[in-house]
């Protein structure tokens, strides 16, 4: 990575965007700070239409209804980080991009305990006490992100509330993330392939016993209310303040040219199943 004056952190609200800018939004965020033309950034988004994220190297024929998700309207989009399949309806998601200059460590657990200061205190805000868990690799994961364990997850009262995935490029990081605030797992279990309908049904009844959305404790929090708890959160804990800011017009740009040439495509790289990368 060049050389560059330390910048403010930045923090964004990018609000309502397509399914595939918001991952391209993410992707120019992170080449930018990597040329030194954009410092550490916290992103909150929305999302135009209900819409599933598939890992980067996860297999769509495999694990995804991919008909009966056109039939519903649900978009389908590869992430540039790794990890499984992710819902996004009446869900919270937010992405980091920052580097090893910041103080983050190589490795996706040790970074993604580094940066789960962060989501800790941004739950605590939230009045919610989140702990580490210290659990092994699931050797028989899901499809879906959340249903699956790492020796870094992030848990109250036993409960996985976020679930993220991670991709390092030289010495930055982008995580992206997602915090579910209804109960939508059975329609999203709905899109997910298994060799039969039991099969599908034991998944389901695996996954609640292991996760559940942020309304189950509190019922009234509004989208609004966690965007507010992450950018207070992420200021608590880290040594500067991540100031409220804009995409450049650079970054804005690049975002558009990468849904044009790979976000619109759900093949842009060999597909292989990576554990290491599971959040």
């Amino acid at each position: 990575m060049p050389e560059q004056e330390q910048k403010p952190f930045r923090f964004i609200n990018t609000g309502v965007q397509g399914t595939a800018l918001n991952m391209a939004i993410d992707e120019a965020i992170l080449t930018h700070y990597l040329r030194g033309d954009a410092p550490p950034t916290l992103r909150v988004f929305r999302w135009q239409r209900v819409a599933i994220t598939l890992g980067r190297f996860q297999n769509v024929e495999r694990e995804i209804e991919s008909t009966l998700c056109q039939a519903r309207g649900v978009e389908l989009v590869r992430r540039p980080t790794g990890g499984r399949a992710v819902y996004h309806c009446d869900e919270f998601t937010y992405s980091i991009v920052i580097g090893k200059q910041e103080g983050v460590p190589s490795g996706v657990v040790a970074a993604y305990a580094y940066l789960a200061q962060g989501l800790m205190a941004a739950l605590q805000c939230l009045g919610l006490q989140a702990v580490l868990s210290d659990e092994h690799v699931s050797k028989n994961p899901s499809a879906a992100c959340f249903a699956s364990s790492t020796q870094a997850d992030l848990t109250v009262n036993g409960y996985k509330l976020i679930g993220s995935a991670q991709v390092w490029k030289d010495d930055g990081l982008l995580q992206q993330g997602s915090l579910p605030l209804a109960e939508r797992a059975e329609e999203f279990f709905d899109l997910l392939r298994y060799p039969s309908e039991s099969a599908r049904a034991a998944a389901l009844a695996l996954y609640r016993t292991k996760t559940t959305p942020l309304h189950s404790f509190l019922p009234e929090a509004t989208w609004d209310d966690v965007a507010t708890a992450f950018h207070t959160g992420f200021n608590a804990v880290f040594a500067q303040e991540f100031v409220p800011g804009e995409l450049s017009a650079s970054e804005w740009e690049l975002a558009h040219q990468l849904v044009e040439e790979k976000y619109r495509k759900l093949v842009w790289q060999k597909e292989r199943v990576s554990l290491l990368d599971k959040l």
